[in-house]
């Protein structure tokens, strides 16, 4: 397959185009199977300034995000089936996931080669406020990693399971609802990859990986099924590729 490339279309389908053991690094932030249909919550009317925003609190992020049960599990153990085939001997796996299912990835994973190496808990320091007060504010997402074979150790200040970030009202250069940082995209990537390594994102949405990948150096294959979020993807590509020089230049992907 072409590299440095976004593909549309469905990710399962896509990844059976790409070679067996040909990935150095996989990074993926599937659906978490969490969305609340219709449910989007108006804070800018709210009694407290700390709180209140023009925008609303989505919990609603769209039909990719809202499956049965099973039909959710069906397609982890798929596309995390097709992942684990293309990964190279000595390479890493990286998913997002939500709290409830992540120990499914390793117990799936591992039979498939894959084994375990931490959750890797990434802090929002000013997470969403609780608005009724009936439970710890939601602070953490959690990051599953598994490798195929050796693991890749870099200094000691580099290697805590634990990074944390402001949340997306503040690092935010996109509409997608479930962008991630980039400062952790390009942490992960430095980490467990090389310059000129293959890295897959399968679900690429708002481009971050493709554009992490560009900056440092190594090469990548995104997939990403919303057209919508492609031309998101590429058009935030144009306008943040840096050069050898660090400077800001545009660029067909």
């Amino acid at each position: 397959m072409e590299t440095n490339k976004i593909y549309q279309g469905e990710c399962v389908e896509i990844m059976k185009r790409i070679e067996d053991n040909s990935i150095d690094l996989v990074i993926v932030d599937p659906p978490y199977n969490i969305s609340k249909e219709n449910d989007n919550r108006d804070r800018s009317k709210l009694n407290s300034p700390i709180m209140r925003r023009e925008s609303p609190l989505k919990y609603d992020f769209g039909e990719w995000d809202n499956k049965t049960r099973e039909e959710f599990l069906e397609f982890t153990k798929t596309w995390l089936k097709e992942c684990c085939r293309v990964l190279k001997e000595n390479g890493t796996i990286i998913s997002f996931f939500n709290k409830e299912d992540i120990s499914y990835l390793g117990w799936t994973a591992k039979d498939y080669g894959i084994r375990t190496r931490t959750i890797l808990s990434w802090h929002k320091i000013n997470p969403v406020p609780s608005f009724r007060k009936v439970n710890y504010l939601s602070a953490c997402e959690f990051l599953w990693i598994g490798s195929k074979g050796k693991w890749n150790f870099k200094q000691q200040k580099e290697m805590h399971n634990f990074f944390e970030t402001a949340n997306k009202s503040s690092y935010g250069e996109t509409s997608h609802p479930t962008e991630k940082p980039l400062s952790l995209i390009k942490h992960l990537i430095e980490i467990h990859s090389n310059k000129d390594d293959l890295v897959l994102d399968c679900f690429i949405g708002s481009g971050t990986t493709a554009l992490a990948c560009k900056q440092l150096g190594r090469n990548f294959i995104g997939i990403e099924a919303i057209n919508e979020y492609v031309d998101m993807a590429n058009k935030r590509l144009e306008q943040n590729i840096l050069n050898s020089e660090g400077k800001f230049f545009s660029s067909q992907p």
